[in-house]
This record gives structure tokens, sequence and C-alpha cells, in this order.
């Protein structure tokens, strides 16, 4: 079975479906972006150039990360992959790509002309299989596409986690003659992290690229600002695909998000701090099915989304979605027809009707 397409599926959502929206509910960004924007010495303050991004934004990156060299700004996390795909995949390479997996990742290696092949993760942990991982790489292979938090289930992969990934990697690559690969880390969920252990993966090393954006943790996808995050050569190895595909930003949107990472500490304590009533609102609702056996998979520790595998026909299942708006397990995957995916980040009240709304579905279903 050919996997389905969550791109498309995504579009024809109306806002209601508040469980398919992983991203969070901060309306304190929003009010303070509002109140500058009506600001006209604010306005004029924005028209500054930006060949690689504002210089504000450039400044207020590298001191969020601690970094000495500037980060590639792009139009979200989805241009920073295909920056990233663009420059390191031609026709004909191969990609190893995590399973389950977010769709964009798979989008971007196949519209380069390369194939690509599971970085499987376990069905119930999520952790990576290194043993399954170290018989897909090939001579081909150029690259690896992974997500920390995991995209769809929350997962945290730990820094030493990350490290045997690369160390399989690169024992393989090593064995096969080929050079290591690069590891591109979609760390759009990072920030929900209350106690991280580094600031980015870029810190790793060389291999390590890590992709970012404003869009979820902190529910800014008006403003479509990323950034791709690694050490200087990989840099100036992506910036000419950046220059094809990104080519310049909006001076004005990269204001903007300048002015909220300056801030970022602040607004993401809120985006924690909200992220963790609306968890207990998902086990205040869910805990009772798992004990029911009905759904299967432990709750999130950390993140806004949650990966359970239901007990159910898989018709019944997308009548679940159907009613609900939760987003069909298909998406990340042909295998995990049985699983679905609940974004609790948005406004608590709306998330808890939904969430009773799975609750009583489920029960009914189950009846019949």
């Amino acid at each position: 079975m050919s996997q389905a397409l969550y791109l498309e599926w995504a579009k024809q959502q109306p806002t209601s479906a508040i469980l398919s929206n992983s991203s969070v509910y901060l309306p304190s960004v929003r009010q303070c972006i509002q109140q500058q924007l009506a600001d006209p010495a604010w306005f004029e303050a924005a028209q500054q150039a930006n060949p690689w991004g504002h210089p504000r934004l450039q400044q207020a990156l590298q001191a969020w990360h601690k970094s000495n060299h500037a980060p590639l700004i792009v139009a979200g996390a989805s241009s920073a992959l295909a920056v990233v795909c663009q420059a390191l995949l031609h026709p004909g390479d191969h990609a190893l790509i995590e399973t389950p997996h977010y769709e964009p990742f798979r989008r971007c290696v196949l519209a380069r002309g390369a194939n690509w092949s599971a970085c499987p993760r376990h069905p119930n942990s999520f952790e990576f299989e290194l043993a399954q991982l170290a018989t897909s790489i090939t001579p081909r292979t150029k690259l690896v596409l992974i997500s920390n938090l995991h995209n769809p289930s929350s997962t945290l992969s730990t820094k030493s986690q990350l490290l045997a990934l690369q160390q399989t990697l690169n024992q393989t690559t090593a064995t096969l003659g080929l050079a290591p690969l690069p590891i591109v880390v979609d760390e759009i969920y990072w920030h929900l992290l209350a106690q991280p252990e580094f600031g980015s993966v870029a810190e790793l090393g060389e291999q390590w690229i890590s992709i970012n954006s404003l869009s979820k943790v902190y529910g800014l996808s008006m403003l479509r600002c990323g950034w791709i995050m690694a050490a200087p050569p990989m840099l100036d190895q992506l910036r000419p695909a950046y220059l094809d595909l990104i080519n310049i930003g909006s001076p004005l949107t990269e204001y903007v998000a300048a002015t909220v990472i300056e801030e970022l500490a602040t607004y993401q304590a809120q985006a924690q701090r909200h992220v963790a009533a609306n968890r207990q609102l998902l086990h205040a609702a869910l805990q009772p099915l798992i004990e029911r056996e009905l759904l299967r998979g432990a709750l999130p520790d950390a993140g806004c989304t949650y990966f359970p595998s239901i007990h159910l026909p898989i018709a019944q299942i997308q009548q679940l979605a159907a009613v609900t708006g939760c987003v069909l397990g298909a998406f990340f995957g042909s295998a995990y027809q049985d699983h679905v995916r609940l974004g609790f980040g948005g406004d608590s009240s709306v998330v808890e009707a939904a969430l009773d709304l799975v609750q009583h579905t489920l029960l009914n279903l189950a009846k019949r």
C-alpha cells in the first residue's frame, strides 16, 4: 500500500479540527507582535538589508544558541528540509528516514529524484533500532533524517542515544569505505524540554545539522521563520541551495522574529507551562482508555503530540479520526494504520472538549 498524503489532507482540515494541529497556543507572543506592528517607528526600523537574514535576527539566534557563527535563515522548517535535501542529494542517491516519520522528510527526498529506506524506530518505545539501521546503508546513502522530539510520538532521544546512532552509522560507513553521513535533525519541538542536555544537535559535531522554527512551540507559523544550525563547512555547502530556494527573506517578518527570539526564554517557559497543563488533560481523558486496552502506548512525558495504537478495526479508527479531527497514523507510514496522532498544544478548554470527544467516541465504537 502506498503511503497516504498528509500535506494534502492537512490543508483541507477546518480550524475546528483542534487535535490535528500540533502547534502550541501562546496568545501572549501574538499580542506582543500586534503591538509592535502598530508602531510606525518600529515598522521603519524593520526596513534593513537582509541578504542572509536580518542582522538583528542573526544576532538574536547566535545569542540564543551561544554560537560564534550565524545560522541560515529560512522560511520555516519545511524550507530548511528542502534546502538540505537539494544541497546534499542528487538523482539516484539514497537517504535514511526515521519511521514513523513526518511526511515532508519523504517528499523532499523524492523531489530530488532520490530514494529512501527506513531508519526504524521501535514500534512501542519509538527508540532507534540500531541493529536494523546498519543493514540499510548503501554506497548511495548520503544523509539521515530524524526528529527530536520525535514527530509523531514526542519521544526524546537523549544525547547518549544520538551518539550511539552516530557511532552505528560511522562504523557502517567506515566498513563500506564511505564518508560519514550528515545527520539532519528536525528540532521543532525541542524547546518544549525544560532542561535539555544541549542547545541544538549542531553542538555535537560537524556531522549534525539542526533545523528549527518558531511555528510549533511558539505557535507562529504565520511568520514562516526557521533556521539551520550547523558547522561553518556544512553551512557553506548548503548556501547554493539556499540561494536557489530562498534567495532572500522578508525583512519585516525576520525583524518581528528577532524581537520574539530576544525574549524567547520568557515565551519558552510560557509554552512549557501551557503544554504541561494540557498534558494533564490528556492523562485524565485517555488513561482510562489505556487501562481498558482500547489505546496502547505510554502517554508522553514531553512534547505536545501523542501517537497511540487503537485496538479497533481500521474502519472504526478512520471513523474516530473523522469525528474527532485527530490525524490517521497512515500519514506517518503505511505500517501505522492502527495509530492516530493527537496534538494537544491548543487552547486548553478546546483541547479538553476535543479529548472528551475522543473518549466518548472510542467508548461508543468499542460497544459495536
